[in-house]
């Protein structure tokens, strides 16, 4: 397993959970308000769709890069029907995946792997409800705060 390919699941599902809860805020407040928590209802919500979007995404990338590594069939070693070159790049694949088994094919996986989306779900909704409370025991649960300034406050807290 490739570096890549073991890492772009948590970037896009973090990426588009940052996104997709940033513009939730955004919906709900009006502008210049303050920052609430949300519930825990809502961070699973917004968790399991997030998930959802990053598998779209996520699974494509997987079912090329796995088609990569089998390499050609060997009825097709390095050569097409019309005996031309097979194209390995990466675009090459995901064309030939769709041409060969249809444009839906890359994503035959996709409702197993949704289901697998409620353990990201649940950890980032754990992980932003303990920001809140302590947030909220130190009296500023309505600021902005991102993951590196609340890892300062909690060291603070924290005797060595």
């Amino acid at each position: 397993m490739t570096v890549t390919s073991q890492y772009l699941p948590e970037y896009a599902y973090f990426l588009s959970y940052s996104l997709i809860r940033s513009s939730y805020i955004k919906k709900k407040l009006p502008p210049g308000s303050k920052i609430p928590a949300l519930s825990t209802a809502a961070e699973l919500m917004l968790g399991a769709v997030a998930g959802a979007l990053a598998q779209v995404f996520t699974i494509l990338v997987s079912v090329i890069a796995t088609r990569q590594q089998m390499g050609p069939s060997e009825d097709n070693l390095g050569v097409s029907a019309d005996k031309t070159p097979v194209d390995d790049s990466f675009m090459g694949v995901a064309r030939g995946i769709i041409v060969e088994e249809g444009v839906t094919s890359p994503w035959l996986g996709l409702k197993p792997g949704l289901v697998l989306t409620v353990n990201p779900a649940i950890t980032y909704g754990a992980f932003e409800r303990v920001k809140s409370l302590v947030l909220m025991a130190e009296g500023d649960i309505t600021t902005k705060t991102s993951l590196s300034s609340l890892a300062l406050r909690v060291r603070r807290l924290q005797p060595l």
